[in-house]
């Protein structure tokens, strides 16, 4: 929201310390985006041109001499439009216009200039006079050797605040001039507006048949003239960002700003009815714009008819066939109160987003829907020449009564910390203009409609506080216990994400949003979706299932900017209707590791991700896992390079290559991905630490060769052999597989390397073999294994 300054003071006395209400501003009410001269420009002045005279080196330029009201000037001038006697605006010599451009005195095909008479654009305004043709001429009754600024309402300064959703009241100027009378303790303005009738009956009878429309005015003007706003209206419009266009669209906007309401003025000649029906859009019902846009409606749509087809879409925009043009000589001018979450939805779905609705959706004081029609009816007497036809038509079923808050001196104490006296909180009321009753230590504060965001006790603590001050509320610790110590799900967060930072992993944050077709890719079942009533966009519309999608969005935007190797993990959540689970995802692309010296490198593959998850397992004390060839399918998985995680028999997660068609529109290639369930792992883990003696006696070991089923996993021959060899057998390591000549078809062939020591002793032969014997036995009887 832009503020104009000098409207401003029209309602408060803020001074000329325009930083201190900046100040204000951000400590007490909202951030100031930016504080800025309208026209940052010096050394401007009125000028009158004496002569004319062509340029005897060049065609288009004129050789003018200006009087600036106590020196004449010799000025060359290349505007098509420069003539005798109009009044211009000059910039001398040592002025600097927008953009830091300096003038300096300068010869021009060898005859000399001193300044610089200046257009619209040069000022950095060039919206206030679309019709500008070169320089700006100013009127007639501009006096020579005043500042042009001044003249035409252009020395203001403009408070841009960054308004959030919960301070509607901001988006007026009535409403940011409450706010600063109450912050700087200064009394407020308020204006009030009157009109004469004239003696006929206005024919205009409003009605509705929805709800969604609790008041509607209709007030017709006639003998209407269209022609630009005069310089005090175009000024403000352009320091509020607004275009000015013409008379009858700037007083709808003007008076918009002014109290928040957003008014609709309809060429009544264009009508073709006498009657204004308020009500849904009704099936493949179609709308025309003010942008020329055709829009088709919904039924849940509010549109403005003329008792038959619409003329304009509630809140949001006109319709085309009923604009205000040049020809308009008699308006419908039109003040409502619309639903609020029925314009957001509309303005929404067709992405039509205008200063109308904008106000509409965040809902607009029902106190100013005939205020704001006053005015601007005022408005169209005066800068029209309008003549207003008979009393409006209306109807108002809105509710202009206060609401009352109930809050009292030890609530409001509790909550801040500070022990407020009576006379402070009356105070802190009587600044916000908030009439109040008190019982006791209740107070009873009617709020006033123009305050919507204010609903409860809350709200009311909030005010309050802003307004005392913030910085007088004082810092105290919490009286709440609070522990001091990681819990063990936290705990087990920061062991993972240092230890695949350690090995060179990097964390990501990603959306939880993403759209349908990624929130279920990775699904191998189907699970319940959560969809957003109002997303942002489409590509994030729904709740996600798996981490991986984001992971890969990352790999594609990376890999767009050149970056070619990356191995990323990140901790998130799934979502469902039922529960959300937290899971645990990770992707390696391209290089893991090099060696420049020993030309060495490393690419990912699926046992380098296979390693990464045992390890980390393992770190988590976590033994009893199983990684086993897949049963199920994926589609954006490579279906033979792919396999899942157990933890005893419960289902933790996958491990598996993106399939080739995936790969391919990804631009990608051996991409390997990761998701484990940390909820389940989180049941499961031990991080306490066990101290254990070193050894005293030496290891042995011994290598076996034993030929199985292809069929049995290499993991469950492990198992197997830790059970037959106890406590004696400390490690078990897999250095050979082999399939081939002297070994059945259905047959494979499994290297061991097993690592046998004993705490207590140096094991002798005999020991060994007792346990090497041991292992070969119980893998016959247990596997149909035989020693090769």
């Amino acid at each position: 929201m832009k503020i104009s300054l000098n409207w401003l003071k029209e309602y408060v006395d803020v001074g000329n310390d325009y930083q201190l209400l900046k100040d204000k501003f951000n400590l007490m009410s909202q951030e100031v985006e930016s504080l800025y001269k309208l026209v940052v420009a010096e050394k401007l002045v009125i000028g009158e041109v004496l002569t004319c005279e062509k340029h005897p080196q060049a065609d288009k330029l004129i050789v003018t001499t200006v009087d600036t009201g106590g020196e004449v000037f010799q000025i060359i001038c290349g505007a098509p439009n420069i003539a005798k006697d109009q009044k211009v605006i000059v910039a001398l010599i040592g002025a600097v216009l927008p953009g830091n451009f300096k003038i300096k005195k300068a010869k021009i095909r060898g005859i000399e200039s001193n300044g610089m008479i200046c257009s619209l654009d040069e000022l950095g305004v060039k919206e206030f006079d679309a019709s500008e043709d070169g320089i700006y001429v100013l009127g007639a009754d501009a006096e020579v050797g005043n500042d042009p600024l001044t003249y035409l309402h252009l020395d203001d300064y403009v408070l841009d605040l960054d308004l959030t959703a919960n301070r509607p009241d901001l988006l007026s100027m009535e409403g940011v001039a409450y706010d600063t009378s109450c912050m700087l303790d200064k009394a407020l303005v308020t204006k009030k507006h009157d009109y004469t009738y004239s003696n006929v009956d206005n024919k205009i009878k409003v009605f509705t048949e929805t709800s969604k429309c609790l008041a509607y005015y209709g007030q017709l003007i006639e003998n209407i003239t269209i022609k630009e706003s005069p310089y005090w209206l175009k000024a403000r419009l352009i320091a509020s960002g607004i275009r000015p266009i013409n008379n009858v669209v700037d007083i709808t906007n003007y008076v918009m700003i002014e109290y928040g309401q957003p008014l609709h003025a309809f060429d009544y000649k264009k009508l073709n009815s006498n009657r204004i029906l308020v009500r849904r859009a009704k099936k493949n019902e179609t709308l025309k714009t003010l942008d020329e846009q055709e829009r088709e409606l919904m039924t849940k749509d509010i549109v403005i008819t003329d008792g038959s087809k619409p003329i304009a879409l509630a809140g949001v925009m006109g319709g085309f066939e009923t604009e205000v043009d040049e020809s308009t000589t008699k308006i419908l001018l039109e003040s409502a109160y619309f639903d609020p979450i029925s314009v957001r939805k509309t303005s929404k779905r067709l992405d039509l987003k205008s200063e109308s609705s904008s106000r509409f959706e965040k809902g607009v004081d029902p106190n100013k829907v005939k205020k704001a029609m006053d005015f601007a009816t005022e408005l169209f007497v005066e800068l029209a020449g309008g003549q207003v036809v008979g009393q409006h038509s209306f109807f108002d079923n809105t509710n202009k009564k206060p609401h009352e808050v109930e809050l009292t001196l030890e609530k409001l104490s509790l909550v801040t910390g500070k022990d407020f006296d009576l006379s402070e909180v009356e105070n802190v009321l009587e600044r916000l203009d908030f009439k109040y009753r008190l019982k006791g230590n209740l107070f009873k504060v009617e709020i006033p409609t123009r305050r919507q965001n204010v609903y409860g006790y809350q709200d009311l603590i909030e005010e309050i506080v802003r307004i005392y001050g913030y910085n007088l509320i004082p810092v105290t610790i919490p009286e709440t216990p609070t522990p001091g110590y990681l819990t063990k799900k936290q705990k087990l967060r920061r062991v993972i994400k240092d230890y695949l930072a350690n090995i060179g992993f990097n964390e990501t944050k990603t959306y939880s949003l993403v759209s349908q077709e990624q929130a279920v890719e990775f699904d191998i079942e189907g699970l319940s979706e959560v969809k957003i009533l109002n997303p942002i966009n489409k590509s994030r519309n729904t709740l996600r299932h798996s981490i991986i999608p984001s992971l890969l969005e990352v790999l594609s935007y990376n890999k767009a900017r050149k970056l070619n190797d990356m191995s990323l993990f990140e901790l998130g959540k799934r979502y469902t209707n039922e529960t959300e689970t937290e899971l645990l995802s990770g992707l390696m692309y391209g290089v893991y590791s090099t060696s420049s010296w020993q030309g060495k490198k490393e690419s990912a593959d699926f046992f380098l991700l296979k390693g990464v998850v045992e390890s980390l397992l393992n770190k988590l004390n976590i033994s009893d896992y199983k990684i086993l060839e897949s049963k199920n399918s994926i589609p954006s998985l490579h279906p033979g390079i792919y396999a899942d995680v157990f933890l005893e028999n419960e289902y933790l997660g996958f491990i598996g290559k993106l399939h080739p068609k995936k790969e391919q529109m990804l631009g990608v290639k051996n991409t390997f991905v990761f998701e484990l369930n940390l909820d389940i792992i989180a049941s499961n883990y031990n991080l306490d630490l066990v101290m254990t003696n070193i050894p005293k006696y030496p290891a042995v070991t011994r290598d076996l060769a034993i030929v199985i089923a292809k069929d049995v996993p290499v993991s469950e021959l492990v198992k197997e052999v830790k059970i037959a060899g106890k406590k004696t057998l400390k490690e078990v390591e897999i250095f050979d597989l082999y399939q081939g000549e002297n070994i059945d078809q259905d047959k494979k062939s499994v290297a061991l390397s097993l690592t046998l020591q004993s705490n207590e002793k140096t094991l002798e032969a005999k020991e060994v073999d007792v346990v090497v014997n041991r292992v070969i036995k119980h893998l016959s009887l247990t596997l149909n294994a035989k020693l090769r």
